[in-house]
């Protein structure tokens, strides 16, 4: 089969692999679609300490069953899936509350799809009898393509964030960050009820990407500014929810002296990690009794909620795809996918 390879930072080749073995517990997956995650991108220029080298990377699939082991249960050839790509423990104290994004085995070392395991950037991938046990492998229905169920994974990351920071009916949502991920958050914020939705982002192109998602108020801050578009939308209050959803530390230390009173602040996009420290003025936060808080990954439970929101339409996950590519284009495309032109890339192998 081909698979895209990664021998470390800037070299990944497509070549042939050998087809994956199951177990009696094992399910060979026929990948239909995985994602370009931002992940990816970062792995290719930089590596990441978490990937075996050599390693198959990507960890955004959908798939079809191609073959079952003969102890599987609840599966069988044909059906359509898409895969939560952390594989839990399932034992230590965050996995016995559902929190298996926070699982202590997987933040130690990577038990993933893409990093530990095989991932996704391949005509067919392992799914191993651990992660059938732990439930990574949820069933879509069949009028959901596998193109859009590739991106559950990511929303439900968005998600993940959304529920952490209590969006809903009444708020005032503030998304910095306009990317792939900030566009979902515009989509969820809407759906799940925010009286008004305001995006902020410096590159004219993906504010202008963002533009079909439907946001109240698109702001560049470079020619705006931001803190008095704000004050004018919510009648001089802020914002009552302030999403981060970029990699940016000036955003993070801004973001108190934009946002409301008893306000939630999501430091969504983690920072580089030669610029990670941020300088955080207590005494805001003390008197405008401010939540600031982060996310993390995100759980099958969310990958199910928005697997039900795609297939109820209640979200649009076509928008969110800018283009579809073989395998053969992916080693380009990671390079050109950096200039931040493109929403979420598809992969059909």
């Amino acid at each position: 089969m081909k698979a895209a390879v990664y021998y470390g930072p800037g070299d990944l080749r497509i070549e042939e692999s050998p087809l994956p073995e199951i177990g009696p517990g094992d399910i060979l997956l026929k990948v239909g679609a995985c994602a370009i995650c931002g992940t990816d991108m970062r792995i290719f220029r930089h590596g990441h300490r978490g990937v075996k080298i050599p390693q198959i990377v990507g960890h955004e699939i959908a798939g079809t069953v191609a073959e079952i082991g003969k102890d599987v249960k609840g599966y069988a050839v044909g059906d359509k899936v898409a895969v939560d790509p952390i594989v839990s423990c399932g034992e230590c104290f965050y996995c016995r509350r559902g929190l298996t994004n926070l699982c202590l085995t997987f933040k130690e070392n990577y038990e993933a799809f893409g990093y530990y395991y095989p991932g996704g950037f391949a005509e067919y991938m392992r799914i191993p009898e651990k992660a059938i046990r732990r439930g990574n492998l949820i069933l879509i229905k069949d009028d959901l393509a596998l193109e859009e169920a590739a991106i559950a994974e990511p929303m439900a990351c968005a998600l993940n964030g959304q529920m952490l920071s209590q969006v809903g009916v009444g708020d005032h949502v503030l998304i910095i960050g306009a990317g792939p991920i900030g566009c979902m958050h515009i989509s969820l914020a809407k759906t799940l009820g925010a009286t008004k939705v305001i995006i902020s982002e410096f590159q004219e192109g993906r504010l202008n990407l963002a533009r079909q998602f439907g946001a109240d108020i698109y702001v560049n801050p470079m020619q705006e500014d931001l803190k008095e578009v704000l004050m004018k939308a919510t009648n001089g209050i802020g914002p009552s929810v302030i999403i981060i959803s970029a990699p940016a530390r000036k955003a993070q230390e801004m973001a108190l002296d934009l946002a409301a009173n008893q306000a939630r602040i999501n430091f969504f996009g983690g920072l580089p990690k030669d610029d990670h420290l941020v300088n955080l003025d207590s005494n805001v936060i003390h008197y405008k009794e401010l939540f600031i808080h982060g996310t993390s990954g995100t759980t099958s439970n969310h990958i199910h909620k928005c697997i039900e929101l795609m297939a109820g339409k209640r979200v649009n996950a076509s928008q969110i795809i800018s283009k579809v590519i073989s395998l053969e284009e992916l080693p380009a495309m990671l390079v050109e996918a950096e200039k931040g032109n493109y929403l979420k890339i598809i992969v059909k192998p």
